[in-house]
């Protein structure tokens, strides 16, 4: 009995304290394009019905797509050479019929309304043609594009947060990594 009582308490630590590793989330459709002076990068992020679920029933989303541009270094970490972050926040309401997303990119807060779930869904879980000026960048320098995207949980109330500070904030976050390319397109 004592070791089914350990059993049970370590499957709960574990869904408390690691809930991203039982999600399946997913980046899809990662694509750049490298001309001239400039990057082009769209990226979508598929989640799992788990999450939209939670998001239908109301539950606010806030997702954090950084797009980063690195130089490969063989000997030496790789280096943080440009980056841009995109903020999109989601809230559903299924009774009033109410679906609205909000995007915050550099100095440009857009607010939309959708007369559907999917349709903004598809939207703020999508980020397109975000440009990175690279002009400066050595012309035969390796660099990769690093996509991270973070889905930010709902803030407990502050006691909580103090006395569980080591709970990581975070629904998830994962990454993902272009192929190596030189400024030139080689």
């Amino acid at each position: 009995m004592l070791k089914m009582n350990n059993l049970k308490t370590a499957v709960l630590l574990f869904i408390l304290f690691f809930p991203s590793l039982l999600n399946a989330q997913e980046i899809t459709g990662f694509e750049y394009a490298v001309s001239g002076g400039n990057i082009t990068v769209s990226v979508t992020l598929s989640i799992d019905e788990n999450q939209i679920t939670l998001i239908r029933e109301g539950l606010a989303k806030e997702f954090i797509f950084y797009i980063d541009v690195f130089r490969r270094w063989s000997v030496w970490p790789d280096e943080f050479v440009k980056g841009r972050r995109v903020s999109r926040t989601i809230q559903a309401n299924s009774v009033k019929g109410e679906y609205k997303a909000t995007s915050s990119y550099e100095n440009t807060i857009i607010e939309r309304r959708f007369m559907s779930f999917n349709s903004m869904l598809k939207w703020a879980l999508s980020v397109k043609d975000i440009k990175l000026d690279i002009s400066g960048l050595a012309e035969d320098g390796p660099y990769f594009i690093r996509v991270t995207i973070e889905s930010i949980k709902q803030k407990p109330p502050q006691i909580i947060g103090y006395v569980l500070f080591f709970v990581d904030d975070k629904d998830f976050k994962i990454k993902k990594d272009s192929e190596i390319f030189t400024k030139g397109g080689k």
